[in-house]
């Protein structure tokens, strides 16, 4: 397995297995691979989310999307924040996830850096993959959503 960063010609690639990524976790975002093309192809042109390519003898069969937290829980230890991972579907099962995530701790996290990341509630499976390649609980985030009212005015106070 090869760790390469995402070139233009891997956009699709990146947006489709972004879509598997959404369907598999059961996140609520209903992004059509259109946006997603985009999406990606603005992260490869603003290095805002640095992207790479999980690459077995000249095949992609994952990808992760990454950057430097700005927010890291110590200041004086670098953090790095994966904000996508996948393995596409038909190469699981075959220790590649594991395979990919040491080749990212290897070439992209410092020596004595940490790496962050959020697995949403409704993906027990990703659960069960980041606790098996040693990442462990740190805080829970927690979300509560204000309904939507179409004869909100924005938050101005009455």
């Amino acid at each position: 397995m090869r760790l390469r960063p995402a070139r233009e010609d891997d956009v699709e690639t990146l947006a489709t297995l972004n879509r598997q990524l959404l369907e598999d976790e059961g996140h609520p975002g209903k992004a059509t691979l259109g946006e997603l093309l985009v999406r990606h192809r603005e992260w490869l042109a603003s290095g805002e989310w640095s992207q790479d390519i999980l690459d077995v003898d000249g095949h992609a069969v994952g990808y992760i999307v990454h950057a430097p937290n700005p927010h890291p829980l110590d200041p004086a230890v670098p953090e790095r924040f994966i904000r996508q991972f996948c393995i596409d579907r038909r190469y699981r099962r075959n220790s590649l996830g594991r395979d990919g995530f040491e080749l990212f701790v290897q070439h992209r996290v410092e020596p004595g850096g940490r790496v962050t990341l959020d697995v949403l509630e409704s993906n027990p499976g990703g659960r069960a993959f980041w606790e098996a390649v040693g990442c462990r609980p740190f805080f829970t985030r927690m979300e509560v959503r204000r309904p939507a009212d179409p004869t909100d005015d924005h938050g101005s106070a009455p």
